[in-house]
C-alpha cells in the first residue's frame, strides 16, 4: 500500500508540475499577445494625435488665413507670417526663447498668459529680462493672428516698448 501511495503521489506531483508549466506558457503567450495589442493601439493613438494636430493647424489657417498684403499696407513693410518680432516689446532673443518653449505662432502666443510669458523670460533669460512687460503681448498677437492689422498698428502706436 505504501508503494501504491508513493506512485500516486509522484503521479500527482508530475501532473501538477505539467499543469503549472502549461499555465505559465499559456499566460506568457497571452500576455505577449496583449502587449503587442497594447503597443499597436499606442502607435495608432500617436499617429492619430499627429493627424489631429495637422488638421487643427490646417483648420486654423482656414479660419484666419495670413494676408501679407494687408499686413504690409498697415505696417509699411514686409511682414512674415508668425514673426513674433512684430509684437511691440519682442526682439530676436525673446522670440528665440519663446520658440524654444514651443510658442512659435501668433495663435500660441495669444493663448499664453502674461504670467507664463514672464516666467519663461525669467527662467530662460535671467533677471535681466525682468524689465520686459509682456502684459500686452497676448492681445497684440491675437490681433495679428486674426489679421486685424490696422487695429494692431493703432494699438501699438499707443504702446511704448510693449507697455501701455
Amino acid at each position: 500500500m505504501n508503494e501504491r501511495f508513493a506512485s500516486d503521489l509522484v503521479f500527482i506531483l508530475i501532473v501538477l508540475i505539467v499543469a503549472a508549466l502549461l499555465g505559465f506558457i499559456i499566460g506568457y503567450l497571452l500576455r505577449k499577445k496583449k502587449n503587442a495589442s497594447y503597443q499597436a493601439l499606442e502607435d495608432e493613438i500617436q499617429s492619430l494625435n499627429v493627424k489631429l494636430a495637422e488638421c487643427k493647424e490646417q483648420n486654423q489657417k482656414a479660419i484666419h488665413p495670413f494676408d501679407a498684403i494687408l499686413a504690409r499696407n498697415a505696417f509699411g513693410g514686409k511682414i512674415v507670417e508668425n514673426d513674433l518680432k512684430i509684437i511691440e516689446g519682442i526682439g530676436e532673443k525673446i522670440e528665440l526663447m519663446l520658440n524654444n518653449r514651443g510658442i512659435s505662432t501668433w495663435q500660441k502666443l495669444s493663448a499664453t498668459s502674461a504670467d507664463e510669458i514672464r516666467n519663461i523670460l525669467l527662467s530662460d533669460g535671467g533677471p535681466s529680462y525682468a524689465m520686459h512687460e509682456p502684459e500686452t503681448w497676448p492681445a497684440q498677437s491675437l490681433l495679428a493672428y486674426e489679421g486685424k492689422w490696422t487695429e494692431l498698428k493703432e494699438y501699438q502706436d499707443k504702446l511704448t516698448g510693449g507697455r501701455p
